[in-house]
């Protein structure tokens, strides 16, 4: 009977022991925010309906968020439990979230580098790619995109929407546009 106990003591010992050795993340491994349950689409993201692992690089998807979505993010597809979340799988709705008063507006960036150094928060004068022209004054940025198609997501007045459009259409080329950050309201 004693032999039997400790044969299962070690089995439990040797068992938990190899629990915890693969169940830390290895050094190569990154932050990833994924989803605890089913989330629908449409869902408004609130605590406890994602949470973060750490996943090896080549298992994530593009665009994967490292950190929860801040403010009343919503889902606009759905994900399954332990699906991880992108930029892509939010509407984009959500970034106003506390912006009174504006439209949410894509601006096409020629330069990952631009998107790469502006952050959300950041100002930036927006100029039309035709000739200089400042298009937006201290647009609020609410998020920039890298990859294939840099660009920002820019919080602006209707009235500016409609120019950054006009502006974009008027050059033949589509090119896109050009911005110039701001310092920031305490710095200046």
């Amino acid at each position: 009977m004693r032999r039997w106990l400790a044969a299962a003591l070690a089995a439990v010992v040797v068992g938990g022991g190899l629990h915890l050795v693969l169940s830390q993340p290895r050094p190569e491994d990154v932050p990833v925010v994924v989803a605890t349950r089913l989330l629908p689409v449409g869902t408004p993201l609130g605590p406890g309906d994602t949470e973060l692992r750490h996943l090896p690089p080549d298992a994530l998807p593009a665009g994967a968020l490292e950190t929860a979505p801040t403010g009343s993010a919503h889902l606009a597809v759905p994900l399954q439990q332990g699906e991880a979340l992108t930029r892509a799988d939010l509407r984009t709705s959500g970034l106003l979230a506390g912006v009174d008063d504006a439209v949410a507006v894509f601006v096409p960036l020629a330069d990952a580098a631009v998107a790469e150094a502006t952050g959300a928060g950041d100002e930036v004068d927006v100029h039309s790619p035709v000739d200089g022209a400042v298009v937006a004054r201290q647009a609020l940025v609410l998020q920039a995109r890298t990859g294939d198609q840099p660009g920002l997501w820019l919080a602006v007045e209707e009235d500016t929407a409609a120019g950054l459009a006009a502006a974009r259409g008027a050059d033949p080329l589509g090119a896109a546009m050009l911005v110039a950050v701001r310092p920031p309201q305490g710095d200046r």
